[in-house]
């Protein structure tokens, strides 16, 4: 029988964690520097880096780490100690933290959680021990790949919305209407989705919603007024909810996480009604046993603090299969999605589909 480990009350972690505070202005290894004299490396460990001391990420930094603890204490003394090192940004930071962390016995380095930092501890060359990224790498050459050793996972919308352009061919869907916003966010998972909607099914036409709710009518007869099999909201939860009203009842409507809380309470979601969507695991199939191995937070989490949980979680056990090396093309039945290494680096996560029914988020009922 496997000891189970001493759990410190101060950080969630098991008492064999070691938590070390790094800010942007510490001094650490310079880049080109030779290592003389050699420092004997410490005691192997997974090295956790995270912005949990920057104003404005600490919140979402933290939630990410409760769930990479979280996993870790239900891996118990079979996998190797987390290392965790808290960082107040996510600039060039997070490579003499990755440096350090290599020193000083990490067999696998985890950070970069937002894009930028994804992409400068991914192209940082600060170990050659396996690094897991948590968020999508954008090189400026699109045929360049990321170092061999080098691995990304992420919660991108982007790779939603194509999932959710191929779930509506899948249904039978051939044209469509899609809704959206002038923000950023919204303008992204547009293109993402009419990009892959443009490549398997072909026709599209798009519509822009003001974000005032005294334009959501003028929307029914917009959309009543174009042939299309469907309709896709690029939209965020309050306008999607302003907006689905009114679309006609004979039109199936998809979406993304970005348009749907699955938290909220079901007079909220009403409006949502029949919206299809893909979601994580972790808030529609909780009696899964891919999901039910896992607590939930001890503290009470906004939705986008939650899903970061849940990506710590999943960011751990991948850790732990780049360091065991579990096959050429590995999977794991994460509480984030079915995930899976989609090319050479990257790891997807397949969503399991979802929709809203009474105003609770369900899985989708699929017709055998």
């Amino acid at each position: 029988m496997i000891d189970e480990p001493e759990i410190d009350p101060a950080t969630g972690l098991s008492r064999d964690t070691i938590v070390r505070p790094l800010l942007e202005n510490a001094e650490m290894p310079q880049a080109g520097t030779a290592r003389t004299p050699p420092r004997a490396r410490g005691r192997p460990h997974i090295a956790l880096i995270l912005p949990t001391a920057s104003p404005s990420l600490g919140p979402l930094a933290e939630a990410l780490r409760q769930g990479f603890a979280a996993a870790a204490q239900v891996a118990g003394r079979q996998a190797p100690p987390v290392n965790v090192t808290a960082v107040d940004g996510e600039g060039t930071v997070l490579v003499d933290a990755c440096r350090h962390s290599d020193e000083t016995g990490a067999v696998v380095v985890v950070g970069g959680m937002t894009r930028d930092g994804a992409h400068t501890l991914a192209t940082g060359n600060c170990t050659g021990e396996p690094v897991l990224v948590l968020n999508e790498v954008v090189l400026a050459d699109p045929a360049a790949r990321l170092p061999s050793n080098v691995f990304s996972i992420s919660l991108s919308l982007d790779q939603e919305a194509r999932q959710v352009a191929l779930m509506a061919v899948a249904d039978g869907m051939r044209s469509a209407i899609v809704i959206a916003s002038s923000s950023p966010l919204s303008r992204r998972v547009q293109e993402a989705f009419e990009a892959e909607w443009t490549r398997a099914a072909g026709e599209v036409r798009r519509v822009i919603y003001s974000g005032n709710p005294d334009d959501a009518p003028a929307l029914r007869e917009e959309v009543r007024g174009t042939r299309a099999d469907m309709v896709f909201l690029a939209l965020d939860p309050a306008e999607a909810r302003t907006v689905r009203p009114y679309v006609s009842a004979m039109l199936p409507v998809y979406a993304t996480s970005f348009s749907v809380n699955p938290r909220a309470e079901a007079v909220v979601n009403v409006d949502l009604q029949g919206v299809r969507y893909g979601e994580m695991p972790w808030f529609v199939q909780p009696d899964s046993p891919a999901v039910a191995a896992y607590p939930p937070p001890k503290s009470s989490m906004s939705v986008d603090q939650e899903r970061l949980y849940a990506l710590g979680i999943d960011a751990f056990r991948l850790a732990l299969m780049l360091l065991r090396r579990e096959g050429d093309r590995p999977e794991l039945d994460g509480v984030t999605g079915r995930i899976v290494l989609e090319g050479p680096n990257v790891f997807t996560r397949i969503l399991a589909p979802a929709e809203v029914d009474g105003g609770r988020v369900i899985p989708l009922r699929t017709v055998q």
